[in-house]
């Protein structure tokens, strides 16, 4: 019986030994996540924020006012209740010194971990839970020292989840709006920090310039650790560079926060020297103060006087519908010596539609050649760009060009996709600069993804007339199933956030939905109304035809190809009072 026993002990172990073994590499991914699962009873607290030192200031407005911050003090404050922290004056460090910057980090929780992560817990700031604490903080221990500082829920932006509120762009920027209102009332005097990390798609999250006093970036940050999206820079100056330059438009200072437990960390006066004149190297242009304007709120409409439709459509299936008014053709190099690009051109023109010409900048060693930005900077394509100019000026049809679009995605799928936003920027310029004088009916297009950190690559307002995003609503390899895509709607509010800070009309140059013919007409319903709500929207073009198999590995490839009743049912939508 015994032996019995003990054998049915030693399955159960070995059993649960393999298990452990199986289930390590899970563990270890979300250990940070199961440890906050089990943090059961939270209470308010305040203390020292030792693993976030603010190393500098930077000022993309007057360089001259970055430099390092020698001495800081850095408390963060957990809100859970209502009820006040138990603290006083005398306990802040520093208190009484107004020469040395006090930062306070504010962060929203619920009573356990678990809510916090199943709950927008932000919801209770903006709706007045912590009203009176805050009143009671502002004037007990505040009062009247200045260089103080508050900053909501920090690296906000960041897809970890590593924090509870990270994701939710409206509620933070409602809840900053609360803490700025309420901290006005009672401490003036107050600066606020938009809590960003510097991560792609920061300035989503940003609130109203009239609510935030400084930005911020943080390296080496606990929730970038956890998350494999976009590459790590083993380059300190890279990487804060990339940090600082998403923030360009913003005339507010930069706070650099960072864990002094890195020991990669060291930023220095020379290194800060560096980044100050690598910028003022650029102020004409790419760091110009025009980065710095409100964009206006006014109709774009009027730069056409109509909406255009059109279609990329290869196979000719819809071309010849009265509600065709324009045509979209990709190109590479090759296809303009080979007469390809041209005999398609005038066939687009036979029809009398507008061209939409997506220049993909294929480079002539291959298809994987990573240098052709910068050996077009070195005049390598010029014949190539001339003989295009050359073909597209015979014209007087509009001709928008779109030059290497899609250069936001983080991956190798274009090879001018995931470069240095410089060498990108230089090259776009470089290209829609080549003829001085650019005939009236040619239009400059921009055309990123519209996905994070697209706004990282803006070329300048000199050089583009019309932005261009991609809305398609199975995106994702991993979505196979129909019903599981977002609306058009969705899609567009979310991009056009992403590009909030630039003020051009915007022509929806690829967009498209796979499905049955009912799911794809009452997708294709939304998008028209979305569209003819906008006035911003001067176009949009749909994909008629399936992607490229390659780029979807071993799955089928989505076909978003529409019937001729679906596209008359969209322009009808479009149409209708």
């Amino acid at each position: 019986m015994l032996k019995k026993v003990i054998k049915h002990w030693k399955k159960i172990l070995t059993v649960s030994f393999i298990l452990i073994i199986l289930s390590s590499p899970f563990l270890w991914k979300y250990r940070y996540h199961l440890k906050n699962l089990f943090d059961l009873n939270l209470n308010n607290t305040i203390e020292l924020a030792n693993n976030s030192k603010l190393f500098a200031v930077f000022s993309f407005k007057d360089l001259n006012k970055s430099q390092l911050i020698e001495k800081s003090v850095h408390y963060k404050i957990k809100l859970v209740k209502s009820s006040a922290i138990n603290i006083n004056r005398n306990e802040i460090k520093d208190i009484n010194n107004p020469s040395i910057p006090l930062i306070f980090t504010i962060e929203t929780w619920s009573v356990n971990s678990y809510f916090s992560f199943k709950q927008d817990e932000m919801k209770s700031l903006y709706n007045g839970k912590y009203d009176k604490l805050i009143q009671e903080f502002c004037v007990s221990i505040i009062g009247d020292r200045p260089n103080v500082y508050f900053r909501l829920n920090p690296e906000i932006e960041v897809p970890s989840f590593t924090y509870p509120w990270q994701g939710y762009v409206l509620s933070y920027q409602k809840a900053f709006e609360h803490l700025t209102n309420l901290t006005n009332s009672y401490a003036p005097q107050i600066k606020h920090i938009f809590g960003g990390a510097g991560y792609p798609g920061i300035l989503e999250y940003y609130p109203d310039d009239r609510q935030v006093d400084i930005a911020s970036v943080v390296l080496s940050s606990k929730s970038e650790k956890r998350i494999n999206y976009y590459p790590k820079y083993s380059s300190i100056y890279y990487d804060l560079f990339r940090r600082l330059h998403r923030l360009r438009f913003l005339d507010k200072p930069i706070f650099v926060f960072g864990s002094p437990k890195d020991d990669k960390l060291n930023i220095t006066q020379e290194l800060l020297d560096s980044m100050k004149k690598q910028v003022y190297s650029e102020k004409e242009i790419i760091y110009s103060e025009d980065n710095f304007i409100t964009p206006k709120s006014e109709t774009k409409r009027s730069f056409h006087n109509t909406f255009e439709f059109g279609l990329y459509d290869p196979n000719d299936l819809l071309n010849t519908e009265t509600s065709v008014s324009t045509e979209h053709l990709f190109i590479d190099f090759s296809s303009l010596y080979n007469g390809n690009f041209e005999k398609d051109f005038k066939n687009v023109l036979a029809r009398n539609h507008d061209v939409i010409v997506t220049i993909e900048p294929w480079g002539s060693k291959g298809r994987n050649d990573m240098d052709v930005l910068k050996d077009m900077l070195k005049n390598e394509y010029d014949d190539e760009i001339k003989k295009l100019y050359s073909i597209i000026s015979q014209t007087s049809k509009k001709v928008y060009l779109r030059f290497g679009h899609e250069m936001e995605i983080p991956i190798k799928r274009y090879p001018w996709q995931s470069q240095n936003p410089i060498t990108y920027i230089k090259a776009f310029r470089y290209f829609m600069s080549y003829k001085n004088t650019l005939p009236s009916h040619i239009k400059r297009v921009w055309g990123p993804a519209g996905d994070r950190g697209s706004i990282e690559f803006w070329p300048g307002n000199d050089v583009v007339d019309i932005i261009s995003f991609a809305i398609y609503g199975l995106p994702d390899k991993n979505i196979t199933d129909p019903n599981k895509q977002k609306s058009f709607e969705s899609i567009f509010n979310m991009k056009k956030r992403r590009i909030r800070f630039l003020d051009k009309p915007i022509f929806i140059t690829e967009f498209g939905v796979k499905g049955p013919d009912s799911y794809q007409r009452k997708w294709i319903e939304n998008a028209a109304k979305t569209l003819k709500n906008d006035s911003q929207v001067i176009g949009a073009n749909y994909f008629n035809m399936s992607d490229t198999p390659k780029a979807w590995g071993d799955i089928e490839p989505p076909n978003w190809s529409i019937s001729k009743e679906t596209l008359n049912h969209f322009i009808n939508t479009l149409n209708k009072e």
